[in-house]
């Protein structure tokens, strides 16, 4: 059986760096036809553009877009099909951004209001609506279509921190109402990350991944950091021609993180 992409026309929220990046670039290695990169950072996301390769049948477009404005989504969804043209019907989504929140010794616990706003206002509250909003915008085109979901292995540890608890949500989220978009021909799955060295997460250079130089990991059992690469894989596996037996599906993708909850 041949894997193959299914959307051609994706939207990568959180595509200027890092496992955004990586997704790219394997959806156009996969066969995408157009990619739209979103973040807040306009200068970032040109960067990025300028270091995907594609070919001279490809398009990669980049749009400035804050995931918290959850008004500027339906617009931001109309600019983006702008860019591609209506006879290239967007039909992806990859939602890779997030802020993160140390919630180490009592830090979670004492939270102020305003951070606890900041990390859910990203990571939960414009996850859920950007997802509910472009899964509404397929269903009334008679679109099918896919979205992917990048929560974290903090979904399955003890909930200290916000961040911790923004992911439990997104993933839980992604678990119901996966099976009931999955009717309307909208497959819905998300990928549960262990610790991957990006921008977001700096302190972990001194770690390995395998192929970059470092100590040894020592939470997981491959004793090393995912790549983002391979979160990119396993992307293109959730959003390929497999991915109607996923629906739902959060994939925890940790080399055998070893501190969580069964």
């Amino acid at each position: 059986m041949e894997i193959i992409l299914k959307p051609k026309n994706i939207i990568i929220i959180g595509g200027a760096g890092g496992i955004g990046f990586a997704i790219a670039q394997k959806l156009l290695d996969s066969g995408a036809h157009s990619i739209i990169l979103a973040s807040r950072d306009q200068k970032k996301l040109l960067s990025a553009k300028e270091k995907l390769s594609f070919s001279e049948n490809q398009h990669v477009y980049c749009l400035s877009f804050d995931i918290t404005k959850i008004n500027s989504q339906t617009a931001f969804f109309e600019d983006a099909q702008k860019l591609i043209g209506e006879e290239n019907q967007i039909d992806g989504l990859v939602i890779s951004s997030g802020k993160n929140f140390d919630g180490s010794n009592w830090k979670g616990f004492n939270i102020s209001e305003f951070d606890w706003d900041q990390i859910m206002n990203t990571n939960l509250k414009g996850v859920f609506f950007l997802m509910r909003n472009f899964a509404n915008k397929l269903h009334s085109k008679g679109i099918k279509g896919n979205i992917c979901i990048i929560s974290s292995v903090s979904a399955h540890r003890d909930l200290l921190s916000v961040y911790q608890i923004s992911k439990l949500s997104v993933s839980r989220i992604v678990h119901a109402y996966g099976k009931y978009l999955a009717e309307r021909g909208i497959i819905l799955n998300c990928i549960e990350p262990g610790p991957v060295y990006t921008d977001m997460m700096q302190w972990l250079e001194k770690y390995t991944d395998g192929v970059r130089p470092g100590i040894p990991w020592p939470d997981s059992a491959i004793h090393r950091l995912v790549r983002p690469e391979e979160i990119a894989a396993m992307v293109f596996i959730l959003m390929s021609n497999l991915s109607e037996m996923l629906s739902g599906s959060c994939i925890l993708a940790g080399g055998g993180t070893k501190s969580i909850f069964p």
